[in-house]
Formats: C-alpha cells, sequence, structure tokens
C-alpha cells in the first residue's frame, strides 16, 4: 500500500495549467527535438499536445518551445530557455512533495496494511541502586512495573523493542512477547545505539522508559497521531509546561542520536541544540502521574496509591 499524487499547478480558480502531463512531453520534445515524436512516444495525438503546449503557455504568460529549422531531420521544436527553467523547477517541486507525501503516509499509516510501525525502544537497562534491586520486576499493582509499562504502548502502531542488560527483565519480555536488545553497556547511550540499530528504516522511533508505568495508551496513541502530522518534528508527552518522556524523534535525527556518548538519553540532543526545540510538538497527558517514573520504593508507594484511585 502506498500513495499515489501527481502534482499540479493551477490558477487560483483550479483551472490546471501544468503538471505531469506536460512536464513529460517537453522533456520528450527535448530528447527528440519534435514535438510530433513525443506526442507519439506518450501515445497521444498531434492536436493534443499542441493543445496541452498553447494551454500551458497562455495561463503561465511565457513560450515554452520555439521552432527549429533545417538541419539533416528538416524542421522541429526546441525548449526555450524559460520552459527548461520551469522544468527544473517544476521537478524540483514535485520530488519534494512525493518524498514528503511518502513520509505523511507512512506516519498516518503506520502499522497498516504492510506499512511499517514506528519503532519504539523501552529503556530497561537501569541497576536499579536508589531503589534497592530490579525494580522494573517489582509489584505495582499485581502486576511486574515492566508489564505495566508495556501494556500502554499500543502495538499496532509501535514495533516495540526492549532493551536491557538484565537477564530477569530478557525472561519476563520472551513470557510477554516482546523482542529483546541487549544491552553491552550500562549507560543511556548504549541503549539509544542499540535502539536505533533496531529501529532500522523505521521514520521515528519513540523512547519510553520502563519504570513509567502510569501512561496510558491514549496518549501513546495521541503521540504516534501527532507525529503523523509532521514526521520531522520530535513529539514530547507533557503535562502542562512540564515536558517528559516518552518521546518520538523523527529519522533524519537518528544519526544523532546514534552519535551520543556517555550516560545521557535523547533528550541530551534538545539541551545540547536549543534551536531543536522549536521543532518540539507537545502532547498533553490527562494526568501529571502519567509522567511518573519509579526511582525509590517511595516512588513505588506513591504510585501504588495512585493506580488504586485510578483503577476504583
Amino acid at each position: 500500500m502506498r500513495p499515489t499524487i501527481s502534482p499540479y499547478i493551477t490558477t487560483d480558480e483550479k483551472d490546471k495549467v501544468f503538471g505531469p502531463g506536460p512536464a513529460t512531453l517537453l522533456r520528450l520534445v527535448e530528447r527528440t527535438g519534435s514535438l510530433l515524436s513525443a506526442a507519439k512516444a506518450m501515445g497521444m495525438s498531434y492536436s493534443k499536445a499542441t493543445h496541452l503546449v498553447k494551454h500551458a503557455e497562455e495561463r503561465l504568460g511565457v513560450t515554452l518551445t520555439m521552432r527549429s529549422t533545417g538541419g539533416e531531420g528538416g524542421g522541429g521544436s526546441v525548449l526555450t530557455r524559460e520552459c527548461q527553467d520551469l522544468l527544473d523547477r517544476y521537478e524540483l517541486w514535485s520530488a519534494s512533495v512525493r518524498e514528503t507525501t511518502d513520509d505523511l503516509f507512512g506516519a498516518a499509516f503506520a502499522g497498516t496494511g504492510k506499512t511499517p510501525r514506528l519503532g519504539c525502544v523501552v529503556m530497561a537497562s537501569g541497576l536499579g541502586t536508589r531503589f534497592g534491586g530490579q525494580k522494573l520486576l517489582s509489584d505495582l499493582g499485581g502486576r511486574p512495573v515492566l508489564e505495566r509499562t508495556l501494556a500502554s504502548i499500543p502495538r499496532d502502531l509501535f514495533d516495540v523493542i526492549v532493551v536491557t542488560g538484565s537477564s530477569d527483565v530478557i525472561g519476563l519480555c520472551e513470557r510477554l512477547g516482546v523482542k529483546c536488545r541487549i544491552n553491552p553497556g550500562r549507560l543511556q547511550s548504549d541503549s539509544v545505539r542499540v535502539g536505533i540499530e533496531a529501529a532500522g528504516k523505521a521514520l521515528g522511533c519513540m523512547f519510553a522508559q520502563g519504570d513509567q508505568p502510569l501512561v496510558r495508551p491514549e496518549s501513546m496513541r495521541a503521540l504516534a497521531f501527532e507525529f503523523a502530522r509532521d514526521p520531522h518534528r520530535i513529539v514530547r508527552l507533557a503535562f502542562g509546561d512540564q515536558a517528559a518522556s516518552p518521546v518520538i524523534f523523527p529519522a533524519w535525527l537518528f544519526g544523532s542520536l546514534a552519535s551520543l556518548v556517555g550516560d545521557v538519553g535523547g533528550l541530551e540532543l534538545l539541551r545540547r541544540s536549543p534551536d531543536l526545540s522549536g521543532l518540539v510538538s507537545l502532547v498533553q497527558a490527562q494526568d501529571a502521574s502519567e509522567l511518573e517514573d519509579i526511582d525509590t520504593r517511595e516512588d513505588s508507594c506513591r504510585l501504588e496509591q495512585i493506580l488504586s484511585l485510578r483503577e476504583g
């Protein structure tokens, strides 16, 4: 399943002036030196070809072809300098439109048919030092923290990869049927690099924290749909003015993410490059608890109470 689009230049009254047909015809005139030969190559009558060229000339106010005389083949047609400029500009614009359309389509229809889903890297390599143990496997409302986080991610939109160095976390993911990648190091940048490699050619990749279990599936979907509006922007979950994870990064930033060094994640790019802040779109969570993560056992107790209230 792929998008099909034919870029046209029109008048303010929506009258077609120039598009794929005339552009192809004129390039064939350039190649063959003859409007008649170009028309035949397209399976088009000479009268129709003449009409297309004259119609475009009238609407654009420029001459597109000139008659040539003499030579072994007799008379023919050549493109004017104005026509060459028009074709170059039209083809540049058309290529940009098609490329942008492919990206927009891929983001909007992610996971539909054979259209690839967005990538999703769940960061799960922390040692849980402040927690005093493997916090991702600790109980929260009768389920492991990481299981709750994974349950919030719509699998129809995201291709989920858990990056971890824990054999116990790997065991949980195997039980849940979630793909895992081993993090060879312990730094955040190591997890990011492994995740970006796993994302492959996805149009975008969401980075989620394994210890952020109260994010709602509706918020995850809202992030994906906001990204689909413009798959060249960065999308973050927020509550009010407070922005946090998860974050969706577009593919054009994958190289920068993979080059991060040290115990830093993707948000380091925003700190290093303030200009990127203008490319960030915020999606509002339903409540502040969605942004909460677990660092200590006190955090776990607090989220347990919030979860109890939420589930009633």
